[in-house]
């Protein structure tokens, strides 16, 4: 009996899970195709106007000095899109490694916008802009106090163009790593009061931000072979498709160059999930650059040239192209080890469930996210639903990013910031 029990759950739970993904007419059912290929394109079926924005920049440590390197990043830079008329504002948070005018941005710019928001783009604290000029810990990886600093030069910028606007109520989002920095945001909100937000909706969440880092880490591993004389052929070649498809001269890499280069290109799903993993990669190998040289830790300064004009990649590849896992073991472990955390501490900190009971009763914060979630495992994805429960909802397709501008991704979003869980 028990046996036929269970055979009628599984077939029954089958049978509705089948039935809501034929009902979500999402396009693509692949999740690296997903990620690369929905993650960088506005699937409305509505059209969407460009938004003007105007960048600001804000000199938050001025005793502080930029590496002669990187002379340009002078300057914590934000952009505000605003309403002519008194409207509610809405903060974005970009995700991992990210900058405030990156394409993901952009387009989250022009929905809320459009929709009668004011709003202002923050970078993520992993990005070279923030992190030179915003970070008060230089080895970025901590929830809690990545988010503090966000929180900061949200204060900062909001009142940079406070005299420019007109505000009746605050809102928060964010997607990916931003999505959980979001979630820690709100919580120091509701001690500090600056914003009161309204609502707060997650895009595609990490649990567990070591735990994600390193499904990136294994991707690449596998794409590779695990040699990482050939990561510096796979950024060869990235260089070469992304010198092909921009005009402007500028052939650095991050995740929506890489994506946006092969994107018209016919490639395989293993080349998709390898380029998903270079794109992240990226991030952890200019983390290990820019924490070694502003915290002086000395790991891999002797590599550095600090000539206003260094020859990057030389560079890199002399730091052997360093993962994630080598980000946290070498350089972070030992940075807050100093300050007294230990190893457990420091994984401990990395995970949404430090602020557990907040998230548990806060009725203003909302989550999506995919079945098919690349830095998710169901574990995880179980633990937002015991969480969030009826502030939670999960897509049967979509990536890790890749349908957030799809319609009915939108819908709901926009929803849910305008009249919350309230009933039809």
């Amino acid at each position: 009996m028990k046996k036929l029990i269970f055979l009628t759950y599984i077939i029954v739970s089958t049978f509705i899970y089948t039935t809501e993904k034929n009902a979500y007419k999402y396009p693509y059912e692949n999740r690296y195709e997903s990620t690369i290929l929905g993650g960088s394109t506005l699937m409305l079926d509505y059209p969407l106007p460009k938004v003007k924005n105007k960048e600001y920049s804000i000199k938050i440590n001025p005793t502080e000095s930029i590496p002669k390197n990187l002379w340009y990043q002078e300057g914590f830079k934000f952009s505000l899109a605003k309403q002519k008329n008194t409207a509610p504002l809405i903060f974005v948070i970009a995700g991992t490694g990210s900058s405030h005018d990156s394409l993901k941005m952009k387009y989250l710019e022009r929905i809320f916008h459009n929709k009668g928001y004011h709003v202002i783009s923050i970078s993520s604290p992993m990005y070279i802009n923030f992190l030179l000029n915003a970070g008060t810990e230089k080895v970025p990886g901590l929830l809690m106090p990545d988010s503090q600093d966000i929180y900061k030069v949200m204060d900062l910028a909001y009142k940079k163009v406070k005299n420019k606007i007109s505000v009746t109520d605050f809102y928060l989002t964010g997607y990916s790593l931003g999505a959980s920095q979001a979630a820690f945001v709100s919580y120091i909100d509701e001690k500090e009061k600056k914003f009161n937000f309204k609502r707060v909706f997650m895009i595609n969440p990490t649990v567990d931000l070591y735990s994600s880092a390193l499904i990136f880490d294994e991707m690449l591993k596998e794409s590779t072979n695990n040699d990482k004389k050939n990561i510096g052929v796979l950024i060869k070649e990235m260089l070469l498709q992304i010198s092909k498809v921009t005009s402007d001269g500028d052939i650095s890499i991050d995740e929506e160059k890489i994506f946006s280069a092969f994107k018209e290109k016919k490639i395989s799903y293993k080349k998709m999930k390898s380029l998903i993993a270079l794109s992240f990669r990226m991030i952890s190998i200019d983390l290990s650059y820019l924490s070694d040289l502003i915290s002086h830790s000395g790991l891999y300064s002797k590599e550095f040239d600090n000539k206003k004009y260094p020859d990057m990649f030389s560079i890199y590849e002399k730091m052997n192209f360093p993962s994630f896992e080598e980000y946290f073991e070498n350089i972070a472990v030992p940075y807050y080890q100093k300050q007294g955390y230990s190893r457990s501490d420091i994984l401990e900190k990395a995970k949404i469930n430090t602020i557990e009971k907040y998230l548990k009763k806060s009725e203003k914060i909302m989550v999506v996210t995919n079945d098919d979630e690349l830095i998710l495992t169901s574990k995880e994805i179980k633990y937002l639903e015991t969480i969030f429960k009826d502030r939670f909802k999960t897509y049967p397709l979509g990536g890790h990013c890749g349908n957030m501008f799809y319609t009915e991704n939108v819908e709901i979003m926009l929803k849910f910031l305008q009249k919350g869980m309230k009933k039809e």
